[in-house]
């Protein structure tokens, strides 16, 4: 089954679900725009989340590269389709498990992980998620032998709430379990990312919610070296 037909299945089982359970389901659409000074290079995603108000959400999305400028020629070179069930197991605690399909032009990428949220009384909150990536297609490695990457991901978030503002810091570190793979970072086999983000939350009297947000990040530049860059990113959530 090639990339493009997997695709199609995952947005068909999407839209079917959120047919099903029309009656209870909450949805978030999501446009981003980013900028990477180094580099110099622009990218686009379009997410789409549906909470189905029986504890099981689904997410996809879209990336779209750039050219030369800012929505200049883009193309899409990646989407990913994500099922979860999700379960609070108290009033500050909620527990979450999935998985992810992840539909890159070479192949796909299987993303199975577990997620915990923490929420303090003080509007304060802290998040932890793990993911274990597995590549379904082969690469050349440093031995210039075949390998499939898989990769072990850790993300943690810790955020603070106050009236209609949000603000949240975001580390996310990755480590390549595969002996012979291409470096992730500075000839190595780890690499890493800092995020923060402020978000403004607009409520109308239908109960619609707007969240324009900024973020500012630090993120790899080269495989090979230690260059880092400033990941700029601006956008806004709409959910109804």
């Amino acid at each position: 089954m090639n990339t493009t037909t997997k695709f199609m299945l995952a947005s068909l089982l999407a839209a079917s679900s959120a047919q099903a359970l029309a009656n209870d389901y909450k949805t978030t659409v999501e446009y981003r725009h980013q900028y990477l000074d180094g580099s110099e290079k622009h990218a686009d995603r379009f997410k789409a989340f549906l909470d189905t108000g029986k504890n099981i959400g689904f997410e996809l999305d879209a990336r779209y590269s750039n050219d030369e400028g800012a929505f200049d020629a883009m193309t899409m070179n990646g989407s990913e389709f994500s099922a979860f069930y999700y379960k609070k197991l108290n009033k500050n605690i909620v527990g979450l498990v999935g998985t992810s399909l992840d539909f890159t032009s070479a192949g796909l990428v299987y993303v199975p992980y577990a997620r915990l949220n923490y929420a303090f009384d003080n509007g304060f909150r802290i998040q932890g998620r793990y993911k274990w990536k597995f590549w379904d297609y082969g690469q050349q490695g440093t031995d210039g032998n075949s390998y499939h990457s898989k990769i072990q991901q850790f993300d943690t978030w810790l955020g603070y709430k106050t009236g209609d503002w949000d603000f949240q810091y975001e580390f996310q570190f990755w480590k390549e379990m595969s002996d012979n793979a291409q470096p992730l970072f500075d000839n190595g086999s780890t690499d890493y990312l800092h995020n923060a983000r402020v978000m403004y939350s607009i409520k109308t009297t239908d109960g619609e919610n707007w969240r324009p947000f900024v973020e500012v990040g630090q993120v790899k530049q080269s495989r090979t070296t230690d260059e880092r860059q400033i990941r700029y990113r601006v956008g806004i959530k709409y959910t109804w």
